[in-house]
């Protein structure tokens, strides 16, 4: 989020023109001076510029502009309703943001120190790692963490459109900060930012399944050449799919290349346990229900939705959470039954 400082040059609220106020009728004008005291507030709060609250609005730039600099001689009426419908949204969106239960911090279950020890390692070791487990166990949270709170680390995030070498550059380019609109530069430009800096850098790239063989090999590249480490992150998909997808020469020269996999978890129940712990679960029928739905597909993730339902069910109701708050809450879910 920007901080709110940034914009408040851009948020001056001129006195309205003389052709504004002979345009339209007093009481519009009024309802048009509320608004534009809201707008600016709300604006100032979030960081948003002119620009972003245009977009949100669905106000083109230029009529917002009129809009808040008191020159606009359209039909008042309706910038104003557009204005207060948005505002309207946004109170609305912020209280039921204030009312949803927030996830506990950064837990260091099993997974998650398996995790960081591979990141660890990689870093220091300039290696080439492969981290697959199931859906939801904390890999994308203990990677966050692990950027979060080491120097010269970079996390990038793949999907179905960025999977081919040249999408998967520039969203590397995006990520760390590097600005290369000549493709023929781009991977020398991405390499300089990686090469390795005193204890080592480290590229993290989560959702790797999604990648073709050719950029995993992009990747080694930079791992053999900038002397940065990589870690693939993603599900159990990323190794099945470089050894059946129709390859490419480097297919074999990219799979014998990983020094280290991280591809089990020790123990999931007490993984489990340590994450309702973390949201201070105490009920024993609860723990023993939300245990079940973490074993099923989804892990983690499953349980934290789950409960953050259950909680605001509860808190609605005015009543300590209890076992029927979390069976409605993963009925309304609507995600299948326990096994």
């Amino acid at each position: 989020m920007k901080k709110p400082t940034s914009t408040s040059a851009a948020w001056d609220t001129p006195e309205p023109t003389a052709e504004f106020l002979l345009k339209h009728m007093p009481e519009d004008i009024h309802i048009w001076q509320t608004l534009r005291s809201r707008v600016v507030e709300v604006a100032k709060q979030n960081g948003w510029t002119k620009s972003e609250v245009a977009r949100r609005t669905g106000i083109a730039d230029s009529t917002f502009s009129q809009w808040t600099s008191g020159k606009y001689e359209g039909v008042l009426p309706n910038q104003n309703l557009t204005v207060s419908q948005w505002l309207d949204a946004v109170e609305v969106n912020a209280q039921m943001a204030a009312s949803v239960p927030r996830s506990p911090k950064f837990i260091m279950t099993k997974v998650a120190f398996d995790i960081v020890d591979a990141l660890s390692w990689t870093q220091v070791t300039a290696g080439f790692v492969m981290v697959t487990l199931g859906a939801g166990v904390g890999k994308t949270t203990a990677c966050r963490n692990f950027r979060d709170t080491r120097p010269h680390v970079y996390l990038a995030t793949i999907s179905p459109s960025t999977k081919t070498t040249h999408g998967m550059l520039v969203e590397l380019a995006e990520e760390i900060g590097v600005q290369e609109h000549n493709p023929a530069k781009l991977v020398r430009a991405i390499g300089a930012k990686l090469k390795r800096i005193g204890d080592g850098t480290l590229l993290i790239v989560d959702e790797a399944q999604n990648l073709l063989p050719e950029a995993v090999n992009q990747l080694r590249h930079f791992s053999d050449v900038y002397e940065c480490g990589v870690a693939l992150v993603g599900n159990e998909e990323i190794a099945t799919q470089l050894d059946t997808r129709k390859a490419s020469s480097s297919k074999g020269q990219v799979s014998s290349r990983f020094d280290k996999r991280v591809m089990k978890e020790r123990s999931r129940a007490d993984d489990i346990s340590d994450f309702l712990a973390a949201w201070n679960i105490k009920d024993e029928d609860c723990i023993t229900f939300l245990t079940g739905i973490g074993m099923k597909a989804g892990a983690l993730r499953q349980i934290d939705k789950t409960i953050k339902l259950a909680l605001m069910l509860s808190n609605g109701m005015g009543e300590q959470l209890a076992l029927k708050h979390v069976k409605k809450a993963w009925e309304n879910r609507d995600v299948g039954g326990l096994l």
